[in-house]
């Protein structure tokens, strides 16, 4: 955008906008004018009389609040308006924050002008340092959405955590709630018909319900054809024999969030496996586990070993995080 704007303000100062939040891209000094980033990641142009206090000056990534405006020359942001410091005045933020974009495959506006205010609320280093635990929220299976239908992507894992460490006043600067634009309901003709009584929702079933409904299954249960589970953790000890190498590991939760409605118990009881992992299989992942920041990936299927006690996973694909972060890494170009 050029630095022409209008010249004059609007013929009718009566109108107020409702106050938008943005934060500040460039300022002149010189000429007084401004650039704003909005909240969905376009632009607006501070002409010398939007500034609220003319003799104030602006910083680059200062959070403020405006009101947008048109005239004869066009858009332009009014009664401009710091609300807080410029976080990392005079660092340049851009390649981290295209960084962090490209590390979580985020492209569009909207999600790039987010990452631009987180790394000026919590600065480059803390920023990356979000995406490193979401990265490694990821590697361990990831992050289920709240009603546990699905998993989120990386960039929502990434935002999900930033989210939940900022205190309210900048969750409002760094979250600002999309514009939603609805299209208006048709009007229904009034009925003197009474409205239907809905019945009363059935009260939940809790985690002691689940025996007397166990009990009315059993006698005619299905057929599973196939069982998978999924193992991530650090074995303590493990036992290496000619053909296989044996450990064992204990889940003593959290459970992973749960879609709602389903009971689940107010204690989580540990429960320990027991994993035989074929020979190539552990050559594989041995020298990478000698790393204690490296966690062991294991898939397989499950019986329960009534002797032993323990639940036997017989593995079927083995790995660690960091080798599959290395996997994924794109491979350098052949000379």
């Amino acid at each position: 955008m050029s630095d022409t704007a209008p010249n004059q303000p609007p013929a009718d100062p009566t109108t107020h906008p409702p106050p938008e939040i943005g934060h500040v891209r460039w300022f002149n000094p010189a000429k007084r004018t401004a650039l704003i980033e909005r909240a969905d990641g376009s632009t607006i142009f501070v002409p010398s009389f939007g500034l609220a206090d003319p003799q104030a000056d602006l910083l680059a990534g200062q959070p403020v609040t405006f009101s947008a405006r048109e005239n004869a020359r066009g858009l332009y942001a009014s009664a401009v308006r710091p609300t807080g410091d410029a976080p990392h005045a005079g660092v340049d933020t851009e390649p981290v924050v295209a960084q962090i974009a490209a590390a979580l495959a985020e492209t569009t506006a909207f999600a790039i002008a987010q990452i631009r205010r987180i790394v000026a609320t919590l600065g480059p280093d803390g920023a990356q340092a979000v995406v490193a635990e979401a990265q490694r929220i990821e590697a361990a299976g990831g992050m289920l959405i709240p009603d546990g239908s699905r998993r989120r992507t990386l960039g929502g894992v990434f935002f999900a955590l930033v989210r939940a460490q900022l205190t309210p006043a900048q969750r409002l600067v760094v979250f600002p709630l999309r514009p939603q634009w609805q299209k208006a309901k048709p009007q229904r003709p009034r009925s003197d018909t009474p409205a239907p009584v809905l019945p009363s929702p059935a009260p939940p079933i809790t985690w002691a319900d689940r025996l007397p409904l166990l009990a009315a299954l059993q006698s005619t249960s299905g057929k599973a054809t196939s069982v998978k589970v999924t193992l991530i953790g650090r074995p303590d000890q493990v036992d290496t024999q000619p053909q296989f190498t044996l450990l064992t590991m204990t889940h003593s939760g959290p459970l992973p969030s749960l879609p709602k409605g389903i009971p689940i118990p107010a204690t989580f009881p540990p429960t320990t496996y027991a994993v035989y992992i074929g020979k190539k299989q552990w050559a594989a992942v041995a020298a990478a586990l000698a790393n204690p920041e490296d966690v062991l990936i294991v898939e397989g299927a499950q019986l329960y070993d009534a002797e032993a006690q323990l639940v036997t996973v017989f593995a079927t694909k083995t790995t660690t995080k960091l080798l599959q972060q290395g996997n994924r890494q794109p491979k350098p170009p052949e000379a």
